[in-house]
């Protein structure tokens, strides 16, 4: 424990750097910058408290993991407290609101409390849509490319973000190329939609939204007043951020047949576009029915309309996109592409393994390429966890009067990280919050992390 909070001091020293930029725009529009110069000392307080007091060592995996959990549950308390400053009601409700809309802007979620962004200061509305490009691309890997500059062990914290291959031979040089695709999208990101016709302040805080597949909007019919330029570039950066960086590399490489070609991407267009199709046919138009689509599957959560009022069908295929989610490696949530398709391809393999011989030996492929068996019991083991989890969540709410259609949707959308709502949150009790809260920390960690971060604090 002592080595992780020594690489957690480090962390919290620089997450401290990024409520400079709020602190920015709070100047420019007026607002208090109390209330990010709070958290900001805080922050660089325990950073330097904690640095200072433990010494550094080399991260195993198990460690790895526990760090990536405390990191999203401490930032998401220290994220918090400038909404103390903005939200009202009693301080029980006031610091479980705060909290639960910093955790949902870190894990890209985008469920809110706030009912009228119109009574918001611009400054937390550029706060929370910058918590969601910090949590998009994984807040882990941002810090990575800073701490392997000081020499400090980076695999295992690579690794604990789920990814797998590098870009680069080293982890260093991995983050920084992962970065630099992360950055140049985000700046693109920007001057498309301040070209398409929003505002420099709505362009980039949209593009923080979009980018991470998180979902926060900073006006409440900003897609609806929005022209089809706009929707376009939305659909764009969702659907980026819902891919591997893998894939994004050989992209930047020009190497598009091989992007192309991924098995995963190839599984996303399938699904967008019977998704889309079947939404065209049961109520709307191609543009309605796209946009839905890509935002549920991405995770993203941007509606056009209220989800409340979407009839039963739709609400049935919008679950299950946001259930499967996209990419593995990338912003997104769900159970992710590729565990989906191996669990699809495990039913005919298991077939034919039963049916066969039993000294017989069966390959499981996919795309031509032998997949151990290990990653099949490990898949397995994934999904079961992260359904069970939606089950709990789902009969809390059917606990507290919500029906089985309402609970499970909303719970599938928060544990995916989604953030498409189909109840009042701002009214929801205090434990469907607390509920909703987990769900989603559990999603975005890809259940794991926090599950062995709970094991090691009662071993302990």
């Amino acid at each position: 424990m002592k080595n992780i909070l020594a690489y957690l001091g480090i962390l919290l020293e620089i997450f401290a750097a990024f409520l400079i930029l709020p602190i920015v725009v709070a100047i420019v529009y007026g607002d208090d910058v109390v209330q990010f110069l709070v958290p900001a000392v805080i922050s660089l307080f325990l950073g330097v408290m904690l640095d200072k007091s433990f010494t550094r060592g080399r991260l195993n995996l198990n460690e790895g993991l526990s760090l990536t959990a405390m990191t999203f549950i401490l930032f998401s308390v220290v994220g918090s407290i400038p909404y103390l400053y903005t939200f009202t009601g009693t301080s029980d409700a006031l610091l479980l609101d705060s909290f639960f809309e910093a955790m949902s802007g870190f894990t890209t979620t985008g469920l809110t409390v706030i009912e009228d962004t119109s009574t918001v200061p611009k400054s937390i509305l550029f706060w929370r849509s910058e918590t969601q490009w910090l949590g998009g691309i994984g807040i882990i890997i941002i810090f990575l490319s800073i701490l392997s500059r000081l020499r400090t062990s980076s695999t295992s914290l690579y690794e604990a973000q789920g990814y797998t291959e590098k870009l680069e031979p080293t982890i260093m040089f991995t983050t920084r190329r992962m970065m630099k695709i992360y950055l140049t999208y985000s700046v693109l990101g920007v001057v498309l939609l301040y070209l398409s016709g929003l505002g420099l302040f709505e362009a980039v805080t949209t593009m923080f939204s979009s980018i991470s597949t998180g979902g926060f909007v900073v006006r409440g019919d900003i897609f609806t007043t929005a022209g089809d330029a706009t929707l376009v570039v939305i659909c764009v950066l969702m659907l980026i951020g819902s891919i591997n960086f893998m894939i994004h590399d050989k992209i930047f490489k020009r190497r598009i047949k091989d992007a192309l070609a991924n098995v995963e991407v190839q599984s996303m267009a399938v699904m967008i576009f019977v998704s889309s199709l079947v939404l065209y046919v049961l109520t709307w138009g191609v543009k309605m029915s796209l946009f839905e689509t890509i935002s549920a599957i991405t995770a993203t959560g941007f509606t056009l309309e209220d989800v409340s009022l979407f009839p039963t069908p739709v609400l049935l295929v919008l679950t299950i996109l946001m259930y499967v989610g996209s990419s593995s490696g990338s912003t997104a949530g769900g159970i992710k592409q590729m565990r989906f398709i191996v669990s699809l391809k495990t039913i005919p393999w298991t077939i034919k393994k039963m049916s066969s011989p039993a000294c017989a030996i069966i390959p499981f492929k996919i795309q031509g390429n032998v997949v151990d068996e290990k990653i099949i019991r490990l898949t397995g083991t994934v999904i079961f966890t992260y359904t069970a989890a939606l089950v709990l969540g789902t009969m809390v709410f059917v606990f507290l009067g919500y029906t089985p259609l309402e609970s499970f949707f909303q719970v599938t959308s928060a544990q995916g990280t989604v953030g498409m709502n189909i109840i009042d949150i701002a009214s929801a009790p205090a434990i469907a919050k607390i509920t909703l809260i987990f769900n989603m920390l559990l999603g975005r960690l890809e259940i794991f992390p926090i599950l062995i971060l709970i094991h090691n604090l009662f071993k302990r």
